[in-house]
């Protein structure tokens, strides 16, 4: 019995590209970068915009414990405010705790803590202000809180935007009920609150933003 033959048919294989191929892939990665490299401090900012309010949250939920634990909220004013829940043992003092209580958009060689170990940041109470945290704290020496959690009326820490923005045309905002809100410069404009002109939302006493006076950048 014979074994049958088989056979195979053998195809060209083409290897590499020829130039017009490579001159259309070139083409197409030129074009993305054309469109993605100017939006990249856009998704930047929308990140740490994001990760902000993330901070908030997490405060939200420390100044919740702080409750629990010494039977009343915060009462420093400023960056001092947040700042217990690492001096009052609140939350452990290490770099995770202590870059929650800070603006992530904001660079952070342009504050005290800039040349310091996470653990120093926010040790000490009396050596503490508002160069230490890109965050505006509650001005409890002139507005107590008197009652948390509290109404989402009121802002008990925010964006301080201090020397400029923390974010391009946002400001974060934690309300004492919890709320995690937003100021966008562009609704501000339309409302008039803001000139057309101005890029900077002040936050504290000269804001032009009711809920945002009652902040300490201190």
């Amino acid at each position: 019995m014979r074994t049958p033959v088989i056979r195979r048919g053998v195809a060209a294989v083409k290897a590499g590209f020829t130039l017009i191929e490579l001159l259309a892939v070139i083409l197409i990665i030129s074009i993305l970068m054309t469109y993605l490299i100017p939006k990249i401090p856009e998704y930047i900012d929308t990140a740490e915009s994001t990760a902000c309010r993330a901070n908030m949250g997490e405060i939200y939920k420390g100044f919740t414990v702080y409750q629990i634990k010494h039977k009343r909220a915060p009462n420093e004013s400023g960056v001092r405010f947040f700042a217990k829940l690492i001096t009052h043992k609140v939350w452990e003092n290490s770099e995770s705790s202590a870059q929650r209580l800070t603006c992530p958009g904001v660079d952070r060689g342009a504050l005290a803590i800039g040349d310091l170990d996470p653990e120093e940041w926010f040790s000490d109470l009396d050596v503490l202000d508002g160069s230490y945290s890109s965050y505006a704290g509650r001005d409890c020496d002139n507005y107590p809180l008197r009652k948390f959690p509290g109404s989402n009326k009121i802002v008990i820490v925010a964006d301080d935007n201090d020397g400029g923005m923390n974010h391009l045309t946002t400001t974060n905002a934690l309300y004492a009920g919890g709320f995690v809100g937003t100021f966008e410069l562009a609704t501000l404009q339309l409302d008039g609150i803001l000139d057309e002109e101005e890029d900077l939302l002040l936050v504290g006493p000269e804001s032009p933003v009711e809920e945002l006076t009652k902040l300490s950048l201190d």
